[in-house]
């Protein structure tokens, strides 16, 4: 029988919710400030929210003041971690590729319908009033500026499609948060995954020990006075600046090495030390296959290949390799989840539901009543039944190998820009065969799958993960990382919208994105891509053939994991500091063993503490003078 990691758990106190409450307000309002209205930081499209992080490192820096002089007030670990998770949950689900997007199309179609494109007698018949603001009027302040949202009539224009989405939002981050704890038991307490990104956030709540190392000091002060010193120069030029970006694709001119094209040199400590917490055979894989990419351009220059449209079709390549990532993640999951089927059907088996944050049955039940509320979202919006399924169907296997992958990984992203089910989905039919009403859905469900760097999963069982290490009471902490998902909802809808009427026109290229494929689309109907789809089947066999080699031969080092990442945009910017991670950590292992790692790891904590500190003070900063700051993290 399994026996749960912590037969003793804490229970969730009120006051760690209360905290968790009081700190959305400021994280939510930075985030859609910093992402949005001035496009610099970004904190949502990093697998570690550096805002969650700065949270989380002022309550520990109070709470050591608590221990010192009012013990009785101090507050435990799990307490500490329930604050950073609702935070991070609530962000997650405001972020730029979730919430922030779906609003820049709400109100598109109707404020950019012009007689020049046609949209209004192309699709506007297939737009449901309640799923979007229709009302031109109401839109004025929105897109022009110079206006409030607390007028009746821009309430009442957005009132509707509002609770509909956070409706659609609240039931799909639930259908994700019950297959979280029906894969939690395997993919913690089994197979015990890694999980780098919660080793910082749960380092600093042990204790006083943590904040006593040198070592992390040393760490914080490279990070926190780089940032210091770069972000004075963004402010007064005439300060000394100490450069950290770089390019070097430019000092190749001549055929075929030209066709590299951008490679960028950063050197953000923040970057390294996420980098360090990666395994070494992962860490190694990423800057690898990031040259692999950079050999597919080179290949193409050679042979004449990048003449042909979208060469080396990353986006497809990738696509594929996710899907290999989630089948193979499943069927290493299969002899879990068959137990876990045969206990929801009331079969005896060997399978221990005692600790689990809910049981198998309640969370089945649990997701097809999400699920359903999701598909009758989409019924009642007028798209197919088949396209609903399909749609719903690639936009899972992609959260779950994100999610994997998180899992394992610790990848400091999980950049996947205009590939998703939409995508997928024309490609592989043609969008003759979809019809006008199913993809007029897709556009307005673009906004969350245009990437995948918001998604609510990953975060999800991570907390399940910081639970098991802290011993934190998962049932309770189940409902409470759902209801901060709610009302980070509500509070990021209020946040845009204000931001909206008083700035104006924010991310109208999100808008544009999904609805000039839609007038694409139907103008000039397409069949299947045959093209795509080969890039998309050379992805899924190199992948299932990469991980054949791990399997078979033990000297064998690529991680498919890596494969999808490194061709990614945003790694671009990150596989120079995971490379000097990597030989950092190397040296480190080869010469003084794991034990030499684990002396080093508070300098590297120190450095992504330090960055996320400082970087967090100048949006803040920012946020108080109404003006754009110094960005640590450009990507």
């Amino acid at each position: 029988m399994d026996k749960p990691s912590h037969p003793i758990t804490e229970n969730i106190t009120w006051r760690a919710i209360v905290l968790g409450l009081l700190s959305l307000p400021l994280n939510i309002y930075l985030v859609v400030q910093t992402e949005t209205v001035w496009t610099t930081q970004y904190p949502t499209t990093m697998a570690i929210l550096f805002n969650a992080i700065f949270t989380l490192f002022l309550v520990a820096i109070c709470n050591l003041l608590l221990t010192r002089f009012l013990p009785k007030w101090q507050l435990s670990q799990a307490e500490m971690l329930t604050v950073y998770l609702m935070v991070t949950l609530a962000c997650v689900v405001c972020g730029h590729d979730l919430l922030q997007a779906t609003m820049c199309i709400l109100g598109h179609a109707s404020w950019f319908a012009t007689p020049e494109n046609e949209w209004q007698s192309l699709f506007f018949r297939y737009i449901p009033d309640w799923i979007a603001v229709m009302d031109r009027r109401a839109l004025t302040g929105y897109y022009e500026g110079t206006s409030t949202l607390f007028e009746m009539d821009h309430i009442r224009a957005w009132l509707t499609p509002v609770l509909f989405w956070t409706l659609f939002f609240s039931a799909l981050a639930f259908s994700m948060m019950m297959l979280s704890a029906i894969l939690r038991k395997q993919w913690i307490e089994h197979e015990k995954l890694s999980y780098p990104i919660i080793l910082l956030p749960f380092e600093m709540t042990k204790g006083p020990t943590f904040y006593r190392n040198k070592l992390l000091w040393i760490g914080f002060g490279i990070g926190f006075g780089l940032d210091l010193l770069n972000g004075m120069n963004f402010l007064f030029p005439n300060i000394p600046a100490i450069p950290i970006r770089h390019d070097i694709g430019g000092m190749f001119t001549e055929k075929p090495l030209n066709a590299i094209g951008s490679t960028p040199i950063h050197l953000n400590p923040y970057a390294i030390g996420i980098g360090f917490l990666m395994p070494l055979d992962l860490s190694l894989s990423c800057w690898l296959f990031y040259l692999f990419w950079k050999v597919q351009l080179v290949f193409g220059s050679m042979t004449g290949l990048n003449q042909t449209p979208g060469y080396p079709h990353i986006d497809m390549q990738s696509l594929g390799a996710y899907f290999g990532l989630c089948f193979f993640a499943l069927w290493i999951t299969h002899k879990h989840l068959w137990k876990v089927f045969r206990n929801i059907i009331g079969v005896q088996t060997d399978i221990n539901a005692e600790g689990e944050p809910i049981g198998y049955r309640t969370a089945f039940l649990g997701f097809l009543i999400s699920i359903a509320v999701v598909f009758g979202f989409c019924l009642k919006a007028g798209m197919s039944w088949w396209g609903i399924l399909g749609f719903f169907s690639v936009h899972f296997i992609l959260v779950l190998a994100f999610t994997r992958m998180r899992a394992e990984l610790g990848t400091p992203t999980m950049d996947f820009y205009r590939a998703g089910p939409g995508f997928f989905l024309t490609s592989l039919f043609g969008s003759r065969k979809i019809g006008a009403q199913t993809l007029t859905g897709f556009s307005f469900l673009y906004g969350f799958t245009r990437n995948y760097r918001s998604q609510p999963m990953p975060n999800q069982l991570e907390g399940f993960k910081l639970a098991d290490k802290g011993a934190i009471n998962s049932r309770q902490l189940l409902w409470v990382m759902w209801g901060a998902t709610v009302i980070g909802l509500m509070m990021g809808f209020v946040a845009f919208l204000h931001a909206g009427y008083k700035h104006g026109s924010l991310g109208t290229w999100r808008g544009q994105e999904a609805f000039s494929d839609l007038q694409r689309w139907l103008t000039l109907p397409s069949d299947t891509e045959w093209r795509h789809i080969g890039f998309f089947g050379f992805g899924i066999v190199l992948t299932l053939c990469t991980l054949f080699m791990r399997l078979r031969f033990i000297w064998w080092q690529l991680h498919p994991l890596a494969y999808p990442l490194a061709g990614n945009w945003n790694f671009g910017r990150l596989w120079f500091p995971v490379f000097l991670a990597w030989l950092i950590k190397t040296v480190l292992v080869r010469h003084g063993g794991i034990g030499a790692y684990r002396k080093a790891l508070p300098l590297f904590f120190g450095a992504m503490l330090g960055e996320f500190v400082m970087g967090s003070l100048w949006a803040i900063l920012g946020l108080s003078t109404g003006q754009r700051m110094y960005s640590f993290k450009h990507w």
